[in-house]
């Protein structure tokens, strides 16, 4: 699994290099999630290998009519100037062999009144939500005359428009803009207009708002989230009565803004990045890598009833355990001051583990903040024990716009719980923008995700807080490993040759099986003949990367120019 998967699978079976083509179902045979799983795995990576393989690292379809591909790059074409801002053209685009589609619905319009010199209009529409969301004032759309009858041209060119005056009681909006000819029209219909302060799946932080006077590389990102019905609660059947099912992956595309891979003077032509450039600015190799077993010699359990005594993973269930860097950086130096305590670990990387793989999380109902503390009513507190809630656990309170932007909030830890009102009280103020998300209505999905670390004796092997309510990472070599639980170990390994820097997000997946008391890890042996563990990089999270377009913010703080860095591609079959 190379995206972002937080979901309650037993383990991830799929790999490449052994060049499965097909799984078979036997019959009278027991049914495994993963097996499942990896008859996708392995159809998707026959499919991007294949489309990687005939278009290159990325490229897209050209437009025959406009003579570019999808997600085209420059100023957003309205009457007056946009300011720091530009447009992301509709359409598709390929990065990796991964389909990136940026779409939009149209919907009619109709009583259309041209008005000021054909400088507005009112018109009124069919219903209220432009792909699934609300029109919103001062939104941008294109209104085009979508003709339906053989050899009639449009009477009307596709044109971008502002919404002014929205009206959802008359369902009616007034359009700003150069609106010449909309009356004459046959088939008026609007869509919405992507820029990159607006586009689906990147609020912008504050931190890559275009600056004027500056030269961008505009690029693409690409990766999988996971989807469950928290955040889209159409996946749950309501026939059954709204059980949680199946998952869903999702591609995210978020167009992001980076500074030009070369030395540059505004206004002159800049060579595009490559994506071997991109990548290795924000994922580069030495990501962290980790060894996990079970710890040898364990003392039997007391209980031989349980599990059996020479087990070495003492969990009393099978699980598969999912180790993340919550804040990003370099590994904790393990210096201490006079008392003991870390030094200098305020900005060192940090992780946090769950045994569920970080899939037990709350829905949010309603959030609140105060005297040091956060208040959270959820829609429920789990099933059963084991996916539940309890005092002391450590949790994180997440939305989509916190996960979509990957940021690392301090970590809150469960104070009380009041399972007859549903609230739950954690130590400490949440991310304020969450909090801000949630009291501004619930379309962010804010959740309660639950973690299962906890602090122990560091010369016992035990893990060492953080200010962030994380754990540090120590990378280490030899015999000193982490304790998680129940003989679980793990061991952050030293890069040899520069420092690892660890990316928020990554994650490692360690099954967990009671059956040989140990965890499934790959292994060699050294020239004695001694197993030993190996030390992967991340299962995930893979991001891809593809440059379109080296754009320039001028004074004022417009888009002036931009260089466009895409591939393109015709279609085999042509009209005739």
């Amino acid at each position: 699994m190379q995206g972002e998967f937080r979901g309650d699978f037993s383990r991830d079976t799929f790999d490449p290099l052994k060049h499965f083509r097909r799984v078979f179902m036997q019959q009278g045979r027991v049914q495994l999630d993963a097996d499942w799983n990896e008859q996708t795995s392995i159809l998707l990576h026959y499919l991007r290998t294949l489309a990687a393989d005939l278009i290159g690292p990325h490229g897209g379809p050209m437009d025959s009519n406009s003579g570019v591909a999808g997600f085209f790059i420059g100023p957003v074409p309205f009457t007056l100037p946009v300011l720091n801002d530009f447009r992301i053209g509709l359409g598709r685009y390929y990065v990796d062999g991964i389909l990136c589609e940026a779409d939009s619905t149209p919907i009619a319009i109709s009583k259309v009144s041209v008005k000021n010199n054909n400088l507005s209009a009112d018109v009124q529409v069919d219903h209220w939500t432009l792909d699934g969301i609300p029109f919103q004032n001062n939104q941008y759309v294109e209104v085009f005359d979508d003709v339906q009858l053989p050899n009639v041209s449009p009477a009307f060119s596709p044109t971008v428009v502002q919404i002014t005056n929205p009206q959802q009681t008359k369902l009616t909006l007034t359009l700003q803009g150069n609106l010449t000819g909309l009356s004459n029209t046959t088939n008026p219909k609007l869509r919405r207009v992507i820029t990159y302060l607006t586009q689906p799946d990147y609020p912008v932080p504050d931190t890559e708002q275009l600056n004027q006077s500056t030269s961008y590389q505009v690029y693409l990102d690409v990766w999988e989230r996971h989807i469950t019905y928290v955040e889209d609660d159409s996946i749950r059947e309501v026939a059954l009565g709204g059980p949680d099912t199946a998952s869903r992956a999702k591609v995210v595309w978020q167009v992001r803004v980076t500074k030009p891979c070369v030395g540059f003077t505004l206004n002159e032509t800049l060579p595009c990045c490559t994506p071997v450039e991109l990548a290795g600015k924000f994922q580069p190799d030495n990501r962290g890598r980790l060894k996990a077993k079970a710890r040898q010699n364990v003392t039997p359990a007391d209980d031989p009833c349980i599990i059996s005594p020479e087990s070495r993973y003492r969990g009393a269930e099978n699980q598969l355990y999912r180790v993340e860097i919550h804040r990003g950086g370099n590994a904790w130096d393990g210096t201490t001051d006079k008392d003991g305590n870390p030094a200098n670990a305020g900005t060192a990387a940090t992780f946090k583990w769950s045994r569920e793989n970080g899939c037990v999380v709350f829905p949010i109902v309603s959030l609140s903040t105060g005297s040091g503390t956060t208040t959270v009513v959820v829609e429920n507190l789990g099933r059963d024990d084991r996916f539940g809630l309890k005092k002391d656990e450590w949790v994180e309170v997440q939305d989509d716009d916190s996960l979509l932007q990957d940021r690392a909030a301090t970590l809150l830890q469960v104070q009380s719980l009041d399972p007859t009102m549903l609230t739950v009280t954690l130590n400490g103020t949440a991310d304020p923008n969450v909090v801000k998300n949630a009291n501004q209505g619930l379309t962010k999905h804010p959740l309660v995700r639950r973690w299962d670390h906890r602090a122990g004796d560091p010369a016992e092997g035990g893990l060492q807080p953080a200010n962030d309510g994380a754990a540090l990472i120590q990378e280490t070599t030899g015999d000193t490993w982490l304790d998680l639980e129940d003989g679980i170990q793990i061991q952050f390994q030293p890069s040899d040759n520069q420092p690892s820097q660890y990316r928020t997000g990554d994650y490692w997946l360690i099954p967990a099986r009671t059956a040989t008391g140990d965890v499934e890890w790959p292994t060699e042996k050294d020239s004695q003949g001694n197993v030993i563990r190996i030390a992967k990089p991340p299962d995930g999270i893979e991001h891809h990367y593809a440059p379109l377009a080296v754009i320039t913010v001028d004074g004022s703080g417009r888009v002036s120019s931009a260089q466009s860095c895409q591939k393109t591609f015709a279609a085999i079959a042509k009209p005739s």
